[in-house]
């Protein structure tokens, strides 16, 4: 009997023991390590100062430690979220839009591949604080451009930010989705644009290359195929999304 992962046939070998492969093997993971640790090193030593200087034999030491722990933890998660968005920011990691081999000796696929390594843990961490604007800004710094006056929920996933443009008085959804890349025979990246005054419901799922123009409203559950225009006004839902009504 055929096994179904043997049915998967995505162009060349993805990893091989050349030089190329080993390189670039080994980056992706001292690279993410490299900015993690980084990240890390303020918290250490402050924490090695802290505990030599408080008093524990004391009841007001004790709960001096605590708070201080508290702080600590909000800053481990902003130094770990922030210091891998600032070099993904500084070395402009991104994907060429386009078709790309599945293949770690693929320039554009290895870049994804860092990307992703360094961008979603970082996500992770920063969904953990209820904080909206902070989220915001770690999405700018990796490439999401969005309106001043677009909201996102906080449970949003973008999983190519630096390939999405979002418009202004623009609401993306609880658990929407929205990726600009496609893992089929080949690497497909193609940019994903939603114009001004939209709404994208809940638990939608947008794919690469869709244009959605202003005013659309797309509706719960919905998902957006590949290549997709919503036109200007129009009311999308279903599963692949169909036009049901217009925006008055």
């Amino acid at each position: 009997m055929t096994r179904y992962r043997d049915g998967y046939k995505g162009g060349i070998d993805k990893y091989d023991f050349s030089f190329t492969s080993i390189v670039r093997g080994i980056s992706l993971l001292f690279i993410p390590i490299t900015t993690y640790i980084i990240g890390l090193l303020p918290i250490t030593f402050s924490m090695l100062y802290i505990i030599r200087v408080i008093n524990f034999s004391k009841v007001g030491g004790i709960v001096l430690f605590t708070i201080i722990l508290v702080i600590e933890f909000f800053l481990f998660i902003i130094l770990e979220t922030f210091i891998p968005a600032l070099f993904i920011r500084l070395v402009r990691l991104s994907v060429d839009e386009g078709v790309h081999d599945i293949s770690i000796k693929n320039w554009n696929f290895y870049k994804y591949s860092l990307y992703f390594t360094l961008y979603r843990p970082s996500l992770k961490l920063i969904g953990i604080l209820p904080l909206l604007p902070l989220r915001v800004r770690f999405l700018k710094l990796v490439g999401l451009k969005i309106g001043k006056t677009s909201v996102v929920t906080g449970s949003e996933i973008i999983h190519d930010p630096y390939l999405v443009e979002i418009g202004e008085q623009t609401l993306i959804g609880g658990w929407s989705q929205i990726t600009s890349h496609l893992g089929e025979k080949k690497l497909m990246v193609k940019k994903v644009k939603i114009g001004n005054n939209c709404l994208i419901g809940g638990k939608s799922f947008i794919m690469p290359g869709v244009i959605i123009d202003d005013n659309v409203t797309v509706g719960l559950n919905s998902v957006v195929l590949k290549n997709t225009h919503l036109e200007k006004g129009g009311i999308y839902a279903g599963t692949p999304v169909k036009k049901i009504g217009e925006n008055k």
